[in-house]
Formats: structure tokens, C-alpha cells, sequence
């Protein structure tokens, strides 16, 4: 029963947060203040981690959990860019990738990418360096999730617009996983633990900024 407890928390918890952000997005009819990064930074991280699991084999929660995270940063993402402010949110076109003004070059670039590991893992799928490679690489691309919405709140000198409820499961989330991947789930990749690590010291960056930042929005 606790395993399967356990398995339903690391499946579909660390999501909860983001169906709160778009409820928010539909609420406010704004998307401003949150960071487009974000669902990048977790579709690619995913997408990567569902083949290092395919190499590896280790815990299928974690596959479960990299499949749900897909859909729903699709789904974050599309109801991202349906309500962001263009004049506001592009940036002042400083850069170009992962900063189009429509739905389909986000999916373009995904399928492109998707298309680039099914590729190489025909080729060195058997390979260990590789299967690690692609393990260090999708976790070192999500353990740097909350530092574009860090760095964006420290340039507004604001939290508006970013759901506290994310916030919360970024910081319980972490802290749990880390608890998960040492001390009960004994197969899971070093990875996953380093980067939980990484992830609960930015979010503790991110609990300072909502005390700061939320003082003075309220004054």
C-alpha cells in the first residue's frame, strides 16, 4: 500500500502545481510574470529522461513521472503563450530560441530534438558513457528549473503573476524526492538525487524572494 501511495505522490505531485499556474493563467487572462523557461526547461529535461530510462531501467515511477511531466509543460506551455502579453513577454526579441510568437515552432523544436535521440540512440544505445551522458544531461537541464523564475523575479523586483502553490511543490517536491532517491528507491541514478539537491537550494532562494519582494507588493 505504501508503494503505492509513494508511487501516485512522486507521479502526479510534482504536476499539481503547474494545473494551479494555468488555472491562474486563465483567471488573470495573463500569463506575465512567468517564465517561458520553465516548461522549456522541463519538456527537454523529460524528453532526455524518458530514453535514459530506456537505457538504464531503473524505478518506472520515474519513467511514469517523466510522461506526465510531458503533458502537462505541453499543455502549460500552450496555455503560456495564449495569454502572454507579446509587447511584454518576447523580451525585446533579445533572443531568439525558445521565444517564438506561436504554438508550432515550440513543437518543431521538440519533435526535432526527439528525432535527434531516437537517432543517436540507435547508434549508442548500448553504449554506457552514452546511456550516463544522456542521465547527467537531462538532470543538469532540470536542475536549473526555478533560476529563470528566480533570476525574473529579482528584474521585476516582483512574484506577481507566479503561483505560490508552484512554489510549494517546488520546495516540499524537492525535498521529498531527495528523501525518495537516497532512502527508499536504492536503484535510482546518483543524478536524480544531485539534482533535487540543486533544485531545493534555488527554491530556497525563490521562498526569500516571495518574503521580499511580497512585502512590497503588499506595501
Amino acid at each position: 500500500m505504501l508503494n503505492i501511495v509513494l508511487g501516485i505522490l512522486m507521479t502526479f505531485g510534482p504536476v499539481l502545481g503547474y494545473i494551479d499556474q494555468i488555472m491562474k493563467f486563465r483567471a488573470t487572462k495573463s500569463s506575465f510574470g512567468f517564465s517561458l523557461d520553465t516548461p522549456g526547461i522541463l519538456l527537454i529535461s523529460s524528453i532526455i529522461r524518458v530514453f535514459f530510462w530506456i537505457g538504464k531501467r531503473f524505478d518506472i515511477i520515474l519513467l511514469y513521472q517523466s510522461i506526465v511531466m510531458i503533458i502537462v509543460q505541453i499543455w502549460l506551455l500552450y496555455e503560456c503563450i495564449r495569454y502572454r502579453i507579446p509587447t511584454l513577454s518576447i523580451h525585446n526579441r533579445k533572443r531568439w530560441f525558445w521565444n517564438w510568437r506561436s504554438f508550432r515552432p515550440y513543437m518543431t523544436c521538440l519533435i526535432v530534438l526527439l528525432g535527434h535521440l531516437i537517432f543517436f540512440s540507435n547508434f549508442f544505445g548500448d553504449q554506457v558513457w552514452f546511456i550516463e551522458l544522456l542521465g547527467y544531461l537531462a538532470l543538469g537541464i532540470e536542475c536549473t528549473l526555478p533560476m529563470p523564475q528566480a533570476v525574473q523575479n529579482y528584474k521585476n523586483k516582483s512574484v506577481s503573476g507566479f503561483s505560490p502553490f508552484i512554489l510549494l511543490t517546488w520546495f516540499f517536491g524537492d525535498s521529498f524526492k531527495i528523501y525518495y532517491y537516497v532512502f527508499y528507491s536504492k536503484n535510482s541514478p546518483l543524478q536524480f538525487a544531485l539534482c533535487s539537491a540543486i533544485q531545493l537550494l534555488v527554491d530556497c532562494v525563490i521562498v526569500v524572494q516571495f518574503i521580499i519582494y511580497g512585502e512590497s507588493n503588499r506595501k
